[in-house]
């Protein structure tokens, strides 16, 4: 019994330091629109978003299955603004060439699109966005912010 005690807690104490290690990569978000040309599925939650220190990388699963697999990698120098909520829409749709699909109204305040998450960031002097969903998207704008260094802007 005491033997089975000691391995039990040297097993809980070894694998402490990766339970308390911070989350940097997601694989439940949904490209919903920016300037990326890809066609994303709005039933499709297989992106991938993974923020190290020096680069961020969002890897978009295309509509199709013929179609390629779309990766943008941006470092955290290049991100203009975060955003979250509604403010997340709105800086996004004020990116020239973004793409958006229409904005679902909100049906007494049960279908309040909250969860989105939106980078506006520059690429070759001109500037790109990415609108994302996720339920997580607190957290994730959190470890952004801490990334970059930029504010979290949440009033359109």
């Amino acid at each position: 019994m005491r033997r089975a005690l000691t391995c039990f807690l040297v097993a809980t104490f070894l694998g402490w330091p990766s339970r308390a290690a911070e989350r940097k990569s997601w694989n439940h978000v949904r490209y919903v629109g920016g300037t990326v040309g890809v066609k994303s599925s709005r039933y499709d939650w297989n992106t991938t978003l993974t923020v190290a220190a020096d680069t961020i990388v969002v890897e978009i699963a295309p509509a199709t299955v013929f179609a390629a697999e779309k990766t943008v990698r941006i470092k955290p120098a290049q991100v203009v603004s975060l955003s979250s909520d509604d403010a997340a829409w709105a800086r996004v749709a004020a990116v020239a060439g973004s793409q958006l699909p229409a904005k679902r109204p909100a049906l007494f305040g049960m279908l309040k699109d909250s969860d989105f998450l939106g980078v506006v960031y520059e690429t070759g002097g001109k500037r790109a966005a990415l609108l994302l969903e996720t339920p997580l998207s607190g957290t994730i704008l959190q470890i952004l912010s801490r990334v970059t260094g930029k504010p979290i802007e949440n009033a359109p």
